[in-house]
């Protein structure tokens, strides 16, 4: 069962993020998330962000960098089309001005990009990029 929070009703954005990740691994589609939410109150978790910020950490990087095989006529993988998706809950978020950036990033890169209000909307835009992938517009 889905945690709620202070938005009445609507799943929170890790539990969102759970079901998408699910699925992706269910269809066998290449995907990592990016960990931007680490921070914190205390003290190693505020030595955990700096460090990954100084890294190269960036603020605004979106959720999800998502691989779709592209096969030839045998079944077999010759590319993979990257995916880029910020996830937020169904409602009560916002996209930040950093994500904003990073989505004229990701378009001007060419790379399907969508900021998708809950795990099934997330799902819906990868099953659109397949179909447009695979010629089925």
């Amino acid at each position: 069962m889905a945690r709620v929070s202070k938005v009445a009703g609507v799943p929170l954005e890790d539990d969102e993020a759970m079901v998408f990740a699910d699925w992706l691994s269910s269809q066998q589609i290449p995907h990592t998330h990016i960990a931007n939410e680490i921070g914190g109150s205390t003290r190693s978790a505020k030595l955990r962000a700096l460090k990954a910020k100084r890294m190269g950490q960036t603020a605004g990087v979106w959720d999800y960098e998502i691989f779709i095989p592209i096969t030839n006529m045998f079944g077999e993988v010759d590319a993979y089309q990257e995916v880029r998706v910020e996830l937020k809950r169904i409602k009560g978020s916002t996209v930040s001005e950093a994500q904003k950036r990073w989505g004229k990033v990701y378009e001007l890169a060419g790379i399907p990009c969508a900021v998708c209000k809950g795990a099934e909307q997330a799902i819906k835009f990868v099953q659109q990029v397949i179909k447009e992938i695979e010629g089925e517009e």
